[in-house]
């Protein structure tokens, strides 16, 4: 006798990228960051779904690094004091840090409930 929740369809798999977006920031960030390029270089065969969360997942990834390096290196110029540096470059670390985890952690919900990903859909 089958389950009487069994899915009707197939899983879209969109939670694979988003899985591995969180591993980025959290666990294993150069294992992470390689796997989740690897996803985002071989999703053209992919369903919709599961495309749009690679590519939101990337394009996070990148701009997590982009914004997180460049505030640091320009605070680093700007603010010749040491101790005032390591204060602002750990404190815009934590909260840029902080933020995109949240925002993985609702895409990683929106991939579990089968909608895209909360992310601009020019860009997907």
């Amino acid at each position: 006798m089958p389950y009487s929740g069994a899915r009707k369809k197939p899983a879209s798999g969109a939670i694979v990228p988003v899985v591995w977006y969180l591993l980025n920031l959290l666990a294993t960030p150069i294992i992470g960051f390689v796997i989740l390029l690897w996803l985002f270089m071989n999703s053209s065969g992919t369903n919709e779904l599961r495309r749009a969360h690679t590519r939101a997942a990337m394009f996070m990834s990148l701009l997590g690094f982009i914004l997180i390096s460049t505030g640091i290196a320009l605070s680093w110029v700007f603010i010749g004091d040491v101790g005032h540096f390591g204060t602002f470059a750990l404190v815009w670390a934590i909260a840029l840090h902080t933020g995109f985890v949240l925002w993985g952690m609702i895409s990683l919900a929106q991939a579990m409930s089968e909608k895209m990903p909360i992310f601009p859909e020019k860009w997907l």
